[in-house]
């Protein structure tokens, strides 16, 4: 009982920072990137994600519930012909898949919100991002200085 309660409490801080974390940095408004589908560059970028997945595994095993780190992973999210590629917090993996907390902010999709639980197929991973707090290192977010260059345009 101690131990699913300790489990459930870690899960639900490193969600709690999350969050915490997104509005915060989402404080003005939201600006949406709109790429096509057949984006060489986003899909290259993917690829690097996809590529560099195994470092991403290899810290996430030790130190899934650690409070002293964060990880996540984009993924397309769909709602009929709306497409959004968002941000979930994750804390398993096994069988091919993550689990985690929806930590972002839907704009077009009206069947998700910040909070809800998602399972993630390892092949639709397209980026990822991990932060280890206690040595202010981060690593992956591969697409995030591509996607910033095509802000406003």
């Amino acid at each position: 009982m101690v131990k699913n309660w300790l489990w459930v409490s870690a899960v639900m801080l490193v969600f709690w920072s999350a969050c915490k974390d997104k509005k915060e940095s989402k404080a003005g408004s939201v600006e949406v990137v709109s790429l096509k589908t057949d984006d060489q560059k986003f899909l290259a970028l993917k690829d690097t994600a996809q590529a560099k997945l195994p470092v991403f595994l290899d810290s996430l095993k030790p130190h899934a519930l650690d409070s002293n780190y964060r990880f996540l992973v984009k993924s397309d999210f769909v709602e009929g012909k709306n497409h959004e590629h968002m941000w979930s917090v994750v804390y398993k993996y096994a069988g091919g898949k993550f689990t985690g907390i929806f930590a972002d902010s839907a704009i077009y999709l009206k069947n998700i919100k910040m909070g809800d639980p998602v399972s993630i197929n390892q092949k639709d991973v397209e980026d990822w991002a991990m932060y280890d707090y206690k040595r202010n290192t981060d690593m992956g977010n591969f697409s995030d200085k591509y996607l910033r260059s095509k802000q406003g345009k």
